[in-house]
């Protein structure tokens, strides 16, 4: 596997959009909509591994009454998507970088409306499954985040991993909807937005999975 090229400039680069980032994210927990200047009756979308932010851009223009936050742990890939908010001047969409991990410091108990987990690292059965983003040591953190009715949005292209992921939904309690396995031929397809690994992996003809999953009690 070819390793990405480190980006040149980046803490310049970074201090240029600073407006799009925080340094530090957890004080803005519980309290995310009045930071970002967004009404408090306006829900908030929180996608998990953004990478270089085709889908945040778009899907927070298609959503401006919408608060959208990003989360990036490799500050080289996440400097794209800050940047692409940047240019575009997009008051809605914000950025963190950190790990996944430490997620329940970043945001309150039933502060998130939605999540998208879009191609995450699907890891191995044998090469320690338990990073997967949807292992339930995971999706427990997500709960406690995720108001009741809240919903994770998942995609992937690795079909062990999908199935994988539906076993972990069920365990925690998770209702499944819009269930897919060629989403690009479903009717779920109408709205979705494609991320760069997606395009990528439609061009080649591999078929998308998708399905949603509803945090119906908590």
């Amino acid at each position: 596997m070819t390793r990405m090229r480190m980006k040149r400039h980046i803490p310049e680069r970074m201090e240029k959009c600073h407006e799009r980032w925080f340094d530090d994210p957890a004080a803005n927990k519980g309290k995310w909509r009045e930071v970002c200047g967004i009404p408090e009756d306006a829900q908030l979308f929180l996608e998990v591994g953004c990478g270089k932010g085709k889908f945040c851009t778009e899907t927070a223009l298609a959503n401006p009454d919408v608060l959208y936050v990003a989360i990036e742990r490799d500050k080289s890939v996440i400097l794209a998507a800050i940047e692409k908010a940047h240019n575009q001047d997009i008051p809605n969409l914000f950025f963190i970088n950190c790990d996944v991990n430490i997620i329940e410091d970043l945001f309150e108990k039933d502060e998130v409306d939605r999540m998208y987990i879009n191609f995450c690292d699907p890891w191995d059965r044998r090469n320690k499954p338990k990073r997967r983003l949807t292992y339930r040591e995971f999706l427990n953190k997500y709960k406690i985040l995720l108001k009741e009715g809240g919903q994770i949005r998942f995609k992937t292209d690795n079909d062990e991993l999908f199935d994988f992921s539906l076993g972990e939904f069920g365990k925690c309690g998770f209702e499944m909807s819009e269930l897919t396995r060629d989403l690009h031929n479903s009717e779920y397809d109408k709205d979705n937005v494609r991320t760069e690994f997606e395009q990528k992996f439609a061009d080649a003809g591999v078929p998308i999975k998708r399905v949603v999953a509803t945090l119906a009690k908590k």
